[in-house]
C-alpha cells in the first residue's frame, strides 16, 4: 500500500501501510490508526517513523514527524549501495545485493519504498524473514544505515565509476527537466494569448452590433414616420 503525501515540503514522504488497531477496554472497543511512513530526499537522507492516530491523516502526520526527526545519512556509491549487506531486526531478515547499471530496484513493497528515496537506483532486495510490512522497513532502514563505502572505493575501481556514471545521469535528467519545464511555460503563454485573442474578439462583436441595432431602431422609426405622414395626408 503506497501513498505519496505532500506534508514536508523539504523532504518526499510515503506511507507504506495504514493498519486499524482496536484496544478492548471494560467498557468497550477503542479503535485508532496506525500508519508507517518513510521520509527522504533521494540524495542519501532516509529516515522511518510510526505514527498512531484517532484517524489517517493524524496517524499519516505523527509518522512523517517522527521519520524526519530520524533521518540518517545512508553512504552509497553512485545508484547502488557499496556491498552486500544481510540484517535482521527482530523477526524480519532482508538481503541487498548492488546490481549493474539499468536493473532497477528489485524488491518488495517495504523495502522498495525506503531504497527509493534513500536515491538507490539499482539494487537486489530479498525478504528473508517476516511479511510484516513494519518489520521489513525497519530492517531495511538498518540495512542501509550499517552500510560503509570507505574500503570499497579503496579497492575496487568500477564502484568510483559509477560515482561518476551517477553524476552524468543526474545532469541529464536536470537538463530533461529543465526543458520540459520551458515546454510548460510557452504552452501557458500560448493558451494566455489565445484566452487574450479570445476576450478581445467577444468585446469587438460586441460594440460591432451595438451600433447596428441603432441603425435599424433607427430605420424602423423613420418607417413609422412615413406611414403616419401618408395616413395623415
Amino acid at each position: 500500500m503506497f501513498k505519496d503525501n505532500k506534508n514536508n515540503s523539504k523532504y518526499e514522504t510515503r506511507t507504506v501501510d495504514i493498519r486499524r488497531v482496536a484496544k478492548v477496554t471494560s467498557g468497550a472497543k477503542r479503535l485508532r490508526f496506525s500508519a508507517i511512513v518513510v521520509a527522504g530526499d533521494r540524495k542519501g537522507l532516509v529516515g522511518v517513523g510510526l505514527g498512531r492516530g484517532n484517524d489517517t491523516r493524524s496517524a499519516i502526520n505523527k509518522g512523517v514527524n517522527v521519520a524526519t526527526k530520524n533521518m540518517k545519512k545512508v553512504q552509497l556509491v553512485g545508484d547502488t549501495i557499496p556491498h552486500e549487506v544481510l540484517m535482521k531486526e527482530g523477526a524480519a531478515k532482508i538481503l541487498l545485493r548492488p546490481a549493474r547499471p539499468g536493473t532497477g530496484i528489485i524488491a518488495g513493497p517495504s523495502a522498495r519504498a525506503v531504497l527509493e528515496l534513500a536515491g538507490v537506483e539499482n539494487v537486489y532486495a530479498k525478504i528473508l524473514g517476516s511479511n510484516n510490512l513494519v518489520a521489513n522497513t525497519y530492517c531495511t532502514f538498518e540495512a542501509l544505515k550499517s552500510l560503509r563505502n570507505e574500503r570499497v572505493l579503496d579497492k575496487m575501481n568500477k564502484m568510483k565509476e559509477r560515482i561518476g556514471l551517477k553524476e552524468e545521469l543526474d545532469k541529464e535528467r536536470k537538463k530533461k527537466e529543465d526543458k520540459k519545464k520551458k515546454e510548460k511555460e510557452k504552452e501557458k503563454k500560448k493558451k494566455s494569448k489565445k484566452q487574450s485573442r479570445k476576450v478581445e474578439t467577444q468585446k469587438r462583436s460586441k460594440t460591432r452590433r451595438k451600433p447596428n441595432n441603432v441603425k435599424k431602431d433607427n430605420i424602423k422609426k423613420s418607417d413609422k414616420n412615413e406611414t403616419g405622414k401618408n395616413t395623415k395626408t
